[in-house]
C-alpha cells in the first residue's frame, strides 16, 4: 500500500469515526457554524503554493523529485513554513551514522491565492515536527500578511477544527476546506490534542478553532523509540487501521520555531553524549532503586560532554537540576531528550546519579557542560567535481565514531557521492573513502579540495593521484582524466 493510499484508507476511517462522534456528541452541530467564507478570506492572506524541485542522493544513486505542497506565510518579510518530513536530514537514517543520505531543494517558486510568483531559497527542517521554512528571495521592499498563532489555547475533547487543504493542479479553485475533531487529549510522551477527520495530505495546514483563529497546524505524533528512522512519525503512528496519529502543533511551539527557525548546516540543539533506557519499575525493583524514575546510561560517546563530565555505564540519573526525572517508560525518554536538546550549548547541568558499585548503590553528583550536538553528515559542507563525478564532504563526528578513532585523529574529507560510470567510479574511488592528499597536496577540508582540484583542472593533466585512507589502510588511487 503506499502512501497515498494508505492516506485516502485513514481519511476514510477518520470520517467513519468522525460520523460516529457526531452522533454522540451533542456539540458536534457545532461544526456547521463555520463561517468558510470569512475564513478563507483571513486565510488567503498567508495561505501560499510550493512548487519545488529536489534532488534526492544517496550513495551512486540520484533522482530528482517534484513537490507540489501547501505553505504559510510566518513573517513579513517572506518566511514560509511548510511540510519539509521528507526534506529532514535525519529522515532515513540517524544523525549519528557517518552515511549521507541528502535532499536537497533545487528550485523553489512560491504562488500566492492573488496569483503572485516569487523565487524562493531553502532554510532547514525542524528535526522533531518535521515543519520546513523557505524564504522569500525576490520580493524587494514587500511587506507580507503573517498568519498570527493564538497561545495558551487549552483544547478540549470533541471540539472542532478547521483546515484548508491543497487541491491537485487540475483543479480549480487550489484549495478546499476541511473539519476534524479533537479526539483526545494525550498526556504521554508528550502534551499533544489527537485529532480525527484529518489526513496526513494535510500535515502543516493551518488549524482554526470554532472562532475561527489560527491554533496550530496539523502535526504528527512520533513514537521517541523509534523517532531516528522515521521522524516524520507515520511508520511508527500507524495502528491497526493504518491511522497516522495527528494532531494539534501548538502556537507556543510554532512561535518559537518562527523566531529562529531551523538552518541546514547549523545545529542548535544541545548534546549530552549518551545512548539511555527508562528506568522502568521492574528494572528498578532488580537494581534495589528506590525512585519513581531515571534515566539509565547504557553507553558512553568518547569525546562527549558525558565522558567529560565522569558519567559511566550503568549510572542511572534520577534528578536533573534538583529535579525528579519521572522517566519510568521508553516512551517518556523523549521528554528527557527534548529537555537536553532546548537547554542549548554552552548550559551547566548538574546530575543526580545512582551508581551500582559491587553490591551497594553510591549517590554522586556530576556536573556536565552540554555541547552543540555533533554535524550530521547530511549537513557537512560538501564539494562536487562535475568533471570527475564524484561529491566529498568534511569529516563529522560520526567517522570517528565509525573508524574508532580519536576525534582529530583522522584528517581529509569524505567520498560521499560517486556516479556510477564516471571518472572517479572507474579509476576506483570508493563510498566512503578519506581523501588525505591530491597529487601531493594535503587535504584537510573541502575548500582545499576545491582550491586543488581547480589548480589541477587549469593545468589540465593525464591522470590525478589520490591519497586515500580507506579502512584503516592507505593507498594510492590513479584516477585518468578526460578533458574533452
Amino acid at each position: 500500500m503506499n502512501k497515498r493510499t494508505q492516506a485516502m484508507t485513514s481519511s476514510f476511517v477518520a470520517a467513519v469515526l468522525v460520523a460516529l462522534s457526531c452522533l454522540m456528541l451533542p456539540g458536534s452541530i457545532r461544526a456547521q457554524t463555520f463561517d468558510f467564507d470569512r475564513l478563507e478570506k483571513d486565510a488567503r492572506q498567508y495561505t501560499v503554493i510550493i512548487d519545488m524541485k529536489i534532488e534526492f542522493s544517496f550513495g551512486m544513486q540520484s533522482n530528482e523529485h517534484e513537490q507540489r505542497l501547501i505553505g504559510t506565510l510566518v513573517s513579513e518579510d517572506g518566511l514560509v513554513m511548510f511540510d519539509g518530513g521528507f526534506l529532514s536530514e535525519s529522515n532515513p537514517l540517524s544523525p549519528m551514522s557517518s552515511f549521507s543520505f541528502r535532499a536537497d531543494p533545487t528550485t523553489i517558486e512560491i504562488t500566492t491565492l492573488e496569483d503572485e510568483k516569487f523565487d524562493a531559497e531553502y532554510v532547514g527542517v525542524d528535526r522533531q515536527t518535521g515543519l520546513g521554512f523557505i524564504r522569500i528571495t525576490d520580493a524587494g521592499d514587500r511587506r507580507f500578511t503573517p498568519v498570527e498563532f493564538v497561545t495558551g489555547r487549552q483544547f478540549k475533547l470533541g471540539e472542532w477544527l478547521a483546515v484548508f487543504m491543497l487541491l491537485p493542479e487540475f483543479v480549480t479553485p487550489p484549495t478546499a476546506a476541511d473539519v476534524g475533531m479533537v479526539s483526545t487529549l494525550v498526556t504521554s510522551p508528550e502534551e499533544f490534542a489527537l485529532t480525527v477527520g484529518f489526513n496526513s495530505l494535510e500535515m502543516a495546514s493551518v488549524l482554526f478553532d470554532e472562532d475561527m483563529r489560527p491554533v496550530g497546524v496539523l502535526g504528527t505524533l512520533t513514537d521517541p523509540s523509534s523517532s531516528d528512522s522515521d521522524p516524520g512519525g507515520l511508520m511508527e503512528s500507524m495502528g491497526q487501521f493504518a491511522l497516522p496519529l495527528l494532531g494539534v502543533i501548538t502556537g507556543e511551539r510554532l512561535d518559537k520555531l518562527i523566531a529562529d527557525p531551523p538552518q541546514k548546516g547549523k545545529t542548535d540543539r544541545a548534546w549530552l553524549g549518551i545512548t539511555l533506557q527508562a528506568l522502568t519499575e521492574d528494572i528498578a525493583g532488580f537494581l534495589n532503586m528506590d525512585t519513581p524514575g531515571g534515566i539509565i546510561v547504557n553507553e558512553v560517546v568518547n569525546g562527549s560532554p558525558a565522558s567529560a563530565s565522569g558519567l559511566q555505564v550503568g549510572d542511572v540519573l534520577y534528578e536533573i537540576n534538583n529535579q525528579q526525572i519521572e522517566v519510568n517508560r521508553e516512551e517518556e525518554l523523549v521528554v528527557f531528550q527534548r529537555r537536553i536538546a532546548d537547554m542549548g550549548a554552552g548550559t551547566s547541568v548538574e546530575f543526580s546519579i545512582l551508581r551500582p558499585v559491587d553490591e551497594t548503590i553510591d549517590t554522586i553528583t556530576l556536573l556536565a557542560v552540554l555541547e552543540a550536538a555533533p554535524l550530521a553528515a547530511s549537513d557537512a559542507p560538501e564539494y562536487e567535481n562535475d568533471h570527475l563525478e564524484f561529491k566529498s564532504r568534511d569529516l563529522v563526528f560520526a567517522d570517528y565514531v565509525r573508524f574508532n578513532v580519536e576525534q582529530g585523529g583522522l584528517n581529509g574529507v569524505v567520498v560521499s557521492e560517486l556516479k556510477q560510470g564516471g571518472l572517479a567510479y572507474i579509476g576506483g574511488l570508493h563510498l566512503g573513502d578519506i581523501i588525505q592528499r591530491v597529487d601531493g597536496s594535503d587535504i584537510t577540508s573541502v575548500d582545499e579540495l576545491s582550491a586543488s582540484m581547480a589548480l589541477l583542472e587549469s593545468e589540465r593533466p593525464e591522470e590525478i593521484i589520490f591519497f586515500i585512507w580507506r579502512f584503516n589502510k592507505t593507498l594510492f588511487v590513479n584516477v585518468k582524466t578526460d578533458w574533452n
